[in-house]
């Protein structure tokens, strides 16, 4: 039946939702959080030292530590961190083609151990510096 000024015009169908890329990574606009976990790593170890030697860690070894170290951690370990994770995505989708829980379980697996291994580097780093500001 043809449209006339009696009936509504049809509404166009939904648009689709944008279909994952493969090796499960997010679709081209979709952003990722870079820096997050070394800079929380990072905050957390300078805390606790200041916690504990709060004379040698005021002025400005403070600001130099947390200002500019935060920048440089997030910016230099969150992009390494971010093309290893989409190294990883893109070997499990050639290994594991389809998707399955197995294959979640084995991804889960490798994200945390690169999330540990990403802490243990910033937290070390994080104690050198501190030990080089004195």
């Amino acid at each position: 039946m043809p449209w006339s000024a009696q009936q509504p015009p049809p509404e166009p169908p939904p648009p689709e939702p944008p279909k994952p890329a493969p090796g499960g990574t997010k679709p081209a606009g979709g952003a990722d959080m870079v820096g997050v976990w070394p800079s929380a790593v990072w905050i957390v170890v300078g805390t606790l030292f200041y916690l504990d030697n709060p004379q040698t860690f005021a002025g400005w070894k403070g600001g130099v530590y947390y200002v500019v170290g935060t920048t440089v951690v997030a910016l230099v370990i969150g992009l390494v961190s971010l093309n290893l994770r989409r190294a990883v995505a893109g070997m499990l989708a050639e290994v594991f083609p389809r998707p399955d829980r197995f294959t979640a379980l084995v991804g889960l697996m490798l994200r945390l151990m690169l999330a540990a291994a990403e802490g243990m580097l910033v937290a070390l780093l994080a104690r050198w510096t501190l030990g080089a500001l004195g």
